[in-house]
């Protein structure tokens, strides 16, 4: 049996793509493809989103645009991911300094 090699993605990895993606407005399908979800999965993180403050949806141009609270939570993610990669060096420094 083969087994796939796929990375498991966080929702706060797929919250930050998704609103990465939408900075500059983007439609349904854009996001959709560029994050690498299904419709459900795209349709749930939408609703999210929108009823968090973070997107809004411009019926007009039928398009989603992250809004400034949505840029905000983005900057904070980002630096919450340079915290967690400086953590790991720090762990495998540790690691390496002591044997067990």
């Amino acid at each position: 049996m083969k087994i796939l090699n796929r990375k498991i993605r966080r929702n706060i990895d797929i919250i930050a793509n998704i609103l990465e993606i939408s900075k500059d407005g983007a439609k349904k399908t854009r996001i959709m493809q560029l994050a690498y979800l299904s419709y459900y999965q795209l349709s749930k993180y939408l609703k999210l989103l929108k009823d968090n403050g973070l997107l809004e949806y411009n019926p007009n141009e039928k398009n989603y645009r992250t809004t400034s609270k949505g840029i905000e939570l983005l900057k904070n993610i980002y630096e919450l991911k340079e915290i967690e990669e400086k953590f790991k060096e720090k762990l495998k420094i540790i690691g390496g300094m002591i044997k067990l």
